[in-house]
């Protein structure tokens, strides 16, 4: 049986939540033994050619045509406000078009897409069963005002293509159970529907060595060292960085580190100039994922004050780290900490509970404690041995077992 995995981008080009989700399930089912193909459709820039993963994207031109049509588009609905997913879905038209061609040749038996940017709007499925993962939902946006001001026609017609998509699929998977519920209230799909936690591949995890940033920022080896990924993301939090930083920083009775994720965009940069003089920041832009995670792997525990979230890879990829993570309770975030377990879970957007909490974790009792519960928890609840049993289930896939991680 060969399966066909289809993401919008890969590593080592793509960063984000549905690349990095759809990139792992594509190892772990390689790892399995099945005849399993990443392919890509929304590739931003030309790459030398890869014989691991298919990939394809519209060109600048393309793109850039696409964009002004839509703006053009909802400019004539009457549209004033910030406006990008239905963009997103045109934009990734060409691509589409393009890795159809491919999967022709490939013949796929089984078609794993996800639901961001509409790729099953063109998709030529040919004779394989379509399973959708509901990680996006346009919807949501609309119900968290701190993100931006999002103009409700780009999403009511998002939403209205979405709907389009699901005509070709047979089934759709939630990485979280929050938004399996988002999916039911917002969409009208008859066939079956399940919750299956976004895979992470343990063992690589593992095998990465620490990177210890402190002699990078000029800590000494006992200095606390902070996570917060995607720093610089509007949805991720970046308005409320500067002030958790000071907060924590000034908490702080000695030096102390932060590692931001992600790029940083200038006026945030600008804020975290005015920092108590006890802190350091290193913030290296996009790096790869075993970069990454050699850092996550010498931090002390994280902050997460992401303002929308589905289930979050870059939240799991901590805990499976030891990372005790304090977080804003929103999305799928309370599915993977456990508020005074492994970690703190507090309301939206309460920043003063939120590094309140992150200063129980400077305690390193505290802070250890939580750190063996979180890499306890994270092998028990979202083991990819199960994970993987589960999407072949669903999907009517045979594979030969894999031993329990």
């Amino acid at each position: 049986m060969k399966i066909a995995v289809v993401a919008p981008t890969a590593p080592p080009h793509g960063a984000g939540g549905v690349t990095s989700s759809h990139y792992q399930l594509y190892r772990l089912l390689r790892e399995r033994g099945l005849d399993a193909t990443l392919l890509t459709f929304d590739e931003r820039e030309r790459h030398i050619p890869d014989p691991e993963i298919l990939r394809f994207g519209a060109s600048r031109r393309e793109r850039s045509l696409l964009a002004l049509c839509s703006a053009l588009y909802l400019k004539s609905q009457g549209s004033k406000r910030l406006a990008y997913h239905l963009a997103d879905i045109l934009c990734a038209v060409p691509g589409v078009l393009r890795m159809n061609r491919a999967l022709r040749r490939l013949g796929p038996d089984r078609i794993i897409i996800p639901d961001h940017c509409a790729p099953g709007l063109f998709l030529d499925q040919g004779h394989a069963r379509v399973t959708m993962v509901a990680h996006h939902n346009p919807a949501r946006f609309m119900a968290t005002p701190l993100i931006g001001d999002f103009c409700p026609i780009d999403v009511q017609r998002a939403v209205a293509l979405e709907q389009r998509v699901l005509r070709k699929v047979d089934g759709v998977v939630a990485p979280s159970a929050y938004m399996e519920r988002v999916f039911r209230e917002t969409f009208r799909f008859d066939g079956p529907v399940t919750t299956i936690h976004n895979p992470l591949d343990a063992a690589f995890v593992e095998r990465v060595p620490a990177r210890d940033p402190r002699p990078e920022m000029g800590l000494p080896a006992h200095a606390p060292v902070v996570y917060i990924p995607s720093a610089g993301s509007v949805l991720k939090g970046a308005r409320f960085v500067a002030d958790i930083v000071g907060r924590v920083g000034r908490g702080c009775p000695g030096a102390i580190g932060f590692y931001l994720s992600g790029a940083i965009p200038p006026e945030l940069s600008r804020e975290l100039l005015a920092l108590p003089d006890n802190v350091r920041i290193l913030a290296p832009g996009h790096v790869d994922n075993e970069v990454n995670v050699a850092y996550l792997k010498s931090c002390s525990f994280g902050i997460s004050p992401t303002l929308i979230e589905n289930f979050s890879m870059a939240i799991l990829e901590a805990v499976f780290c030891g990372l005790p993570m304090a977080v804003f309770a929103v999305g799928g975030n309370a599915e993977i900490v456990s508020d005074g377990v492994n970690g703190f879970c507090v309301p939206c957007p309460d920043v003063a509970a939120l590094t309140d909490a992150a200063a129980r974790l400077l305690d390193p009792a505290t802070c250890q404690e939580m750190g063996h519960n979180a890499l306890r928890m994270a092998r028990e609840r979202f083991s990819a041995a199960a994970v993987v049993d589960r999407y072949l289930d669903f999907c009517g896939c045979q594979a030969p077992p894999a031993a329990r991680s």
